[in-house]
């Protein structure tokens, strides 16, 4: 009798270490969407089709995010439809205005603010070499995909110069031949993690260049899409 119920005993605390080894297992090798939703950082994702009543139909898709460590990643795509056959267009085949048009940012700023993004980034690709080099801003606001037209999602963007400094910081006092061209790193002396503001920097545009509140957003009437800010 001590036998059997030695035995039994064995059986049931062999089934309980496996029970409890198998949901060992399960806790402790997460699935990786668990992992990544757990490290991602603020994010945007958005597509729009803009209508206008002069020219083609523009696609706007766009996608940023930033890391933990700080870094933002991402692109934008504008892309211009083709109008055929219009007096313009059969008028103008051999010139820049008639080609397919497109061009390609990669986004290096995030800036989040409740249910509004912006994005920064120089433009990579385009079917006109002159938008090359140039910064492009993408400004977007997610109001949930609201049906009601005065509450749509929205969109605007712009492109733009970076604009060297053409002037030298002088002393008002001092004749103008002791103006020195040498340029200057200006840091906080208290603060040794402070890399500092160079004399001479190119002003670039980018997502912090201009408040939030500056922004005119696109007629909703002619902007058509969502977009997505998670903070």
């Amino acid at each position: 009798m001590r036998l059997l119920i030695s035995e039994r005993s064995r059986r049931i605390n062999f089934r309980f270490a496996t029970f409890v080894a198998i949901c060992f297992s399960l806790f402790s090798f997460s699935p990786p969407s668990a992992l990544v939703s757990d490290t991602a950082g603020p994010s945007v994702d958005g597509n729009f089709e803009i209508e206008s009543e002069e020219g083609p139909t523009r696609h706007i898709e766009f996608h940023a995010r930033r890391g933990l460590d700080g870094t933002v990643s991402g692109e934008t795509t504008f892309r211009d439809d083709v109008v055929v056959g219009t007096e313009k267009v059969k008028n103008a085949e051999s010139t820049e205005a008639s080609k397919f048009f497109f061009l390609k940012a990669d986004f290096d700023c995030l800036v989040i603010s409740k249910n509004k993004a912006v994005m920064s980034g120089a433009i990579t690709e385009s079917s006109s070499q002159t938008y090359v080099g140039r910064r492009v801003l993408v400004i977007a606001q997610d109001n949930g995909g609201a049906t009601d037209s005065a509450q749509t999602d929205r969109l605007t963007w712009g492109v733009y110069h970076s604009a060297k400094k053409q002037w030298l910081a002088s002393d008002m006092e001092r004749p103008a031949d002791e103006v020195s061209q040498l340029f200057w790193i200006a840091s906080d002396f208290e603060r040794p993690d402070d890399e500092g503001v160079p004399s001479d920097k190119e002003q670039i545009i980018g997502c912090q260049s201009f408040p939030l509140s500056s922004f005119s957003f696109t007629n909703p009437k002619l902007v058509h899409g969502s977009v997505r800010v998670r903070p």
